[in-house]
């Protein structure tokens, strides 16, 4: 299926479906690691656990930096148990940008241009970030429990990150999971 999206003054089409709410991923992929991981991302990776998926076009770009920084500040606070992997259409030296100017993003990176064809065909078309023509791929945030999508989040406008904050709250609405833990203060002696 073919969507348009805005990246400026032009439309692009965006290849794949949305994955909806309570889809299973089961797609066959193999990314290799381009920052902060020791081997590749597989589907059977998110398939385990709680994972946010992270998709950059151009993390060269300020959208990309932003969402890359913001899904760690804010991923991390309000929901620290869950792991979270940035997958870009970049080679992986473009990431020297990240740990140049955020040092402190501890966030494991994947980099697509690197995969083998088949690999990033079934990763695009399976989170429905392929760009027609093109190598880029679409900012999104993907929430997988279990290989199973309980969030999505793909801005129309490619030239802005997607809205980290609403995903999260949405995603913190689906689970169930307090959005500000209250700290735990103990009662004077």
């Amino acid at each position: 299926m073919i969507r348009q999206a805005q990246l400026g003054d032009k439309a692009i089409c965006l290849q794949g479906r949305v994955p909806f709410r309570g889809e299973r991923l089961t797609a066959e992929f193999v990314i290799p690691a381009a920052r902060l991981a020791d081997k590749p991302l597989t589907a059977v990776d998110l398939r385990r656990g709680s994972v946010v998926v992270s998709t950059l076009p151009n993390i060269q770009k300020h959208a990309c930096l932003a969402q890359i920084v913001e899904l760690e500040e804010r991923g991390h606070e309000q929901l620290p148990e869950w792991r979270i992997v940035h997958v870009s259409a970049d080679h992986e030296e473009h990431w020297r940008e990240v740990d140049r100017f955020h040092p402190n993003v501890q966030s494991s990176g994947y980099s697509l241009c690197c995969a083998d064809p088949a690999s990033r065909e079934a990763f695009v078309l399976a989170f429905g970030v392929g760009v027609e023509d093109h190598h880029r791929i679409a900012h999104g945030l993907f929430a997988l429990q279990d290989g199973v999508f309980l969030e999505v989040e793909i801005p129309h406008d490619q030239m802005r990150s997607a809205a980290v904050r609403g995903f999260l709250e949405r995603l913190i609405g689906e689970i169930g999971a307090p959005s500000n833990p209250t700290p735990r203060v103990s009662p004077p002696e």
